[in-house]
């Protein structure tokens, strides 16, 4: 394929200015665990407080996440307002319990693109918006998805200049198990299973092997049960559900969320009333703009 840069696959193809480090994760599951849809920065600071970060690394973090348009950000008199960006929202569904299956007619849809290295920071823009949005990455510069996500990924990122250039197709597998390797290898399916059984060790650990959850290590921190919690949701946001018909009904992508779900309960059964305290000491509690099914 000509012009397309000839590199090794890399694991996270994506450039390090758009990765989710932990204390990014860390700030977006405060939204999560207080269920709000909107946090003012004090109460974030506390929150953060109590996973060991102090003030201004937290206040850094939420500079770096608005410019990256992870957050976005208001003024409410002198308190800063957070609130999750459209993109991360769109990425964290699964986390929330997204389970809906994509179904495959037959045909990939692809994007495939050659940005030069002069282009980097565009062409790790490229990568990270596409894969959130749903594309893997086949080979260097060719991406797949099951459905047609073209308009969407244009829409985010302006125009790629010569000598880069973007083209949109859709690719037809020559038989079913034509189609069944290629999403294999695009969507990392090896490496998925071979993540499943220590997350899997770890989730039945706390809960006794599920006989009662919140009862193993009844002493765990804060931070290293959010340890495990961040490697799942990585887990759940690398592997997005695929469909049956080409990975069958057994696929990591469902049991890496039954690990979500579990994840979830053993923070409420843990921690849910010790963070719900640390907000409510905020001076700032009252500017919390909790989700409407709180």
């Amino acid at each position: 394929m000509t012009g397309v840069h000839d590199h090794t696959k890399r694991s996270a193809d994506v450039g390090d200015r758009y990765r989710l480090t932990r204390i990014a994760f860390d700030v977006i599951s405060a939204f999560g665990c207080l269920r709000a849809q909107g946090l003012p920065g004090p109460v974030i600071v506390g929150i953060l407080d109590e996973h060991g970060y102090s003030s201004s690394s937290v206040h850094n973090q939420l500079v770096r996440m608005v410019h990256r348009s992870i957050l976005t950000s208001e003024k409410v008199g002198r308190v800063t307002v957070y609130r999750l960006g459209e993109r991360i929202l769109s990425g964290f569904m699964d986390i929330a319990g997204d389970r809906e299956a994509p179904t495959f007619d037959g045909c990939f849809h692809s994007a495939l693109y050659s940005i030069p290295e002069t282009s980097r920071m565009l062409r790790d823009r490229f990568q990270y918006v596409a894969r959130m949005l749903g594309y893997r990455q086949l080979r260097p510069g060719l991406l797949l998805s099951f459905a047609d996500l073209s308009y969407e990924l244009s829409a985010q990122l302006p125009e790629v200049a010569e000598p880069g250039w973007c083209e949109f197709a859709t690719i037809r597998p020559e038989s079913q198990e034509a189609a069944v390797r290629m999403t294999s290898r695009a969507f990392d399916l090896e490496a998925a299973s071979l993540q499943l059984p220590r997350l899997e060790d770890a989730l039945a650990a706390l809960s006794l092997n599920d006989r009662q959850p919140g009862a193993g290590h009844p002493d765990m921190s804060l931070v290293k049960f959010f340890d495990i919690y961040f490697q799942v949701a990585q887990a759940v946001m690398s592997h997005p559900i695929l469909p049956p018909a080409l990975v069958g009904p057994d696929q990591p992508a469902l049991r890496f969320r039954t690990l979500m779900d579990r994840c979830n309960l053993e923070y409420y059964l843990r921690f849910d009333q010790q963070l719900l305290e640390r907000a409510d000491a905020s001076s700032a509690f009252d500017l919390i703009e909790w989700l409407p099914n709180r």
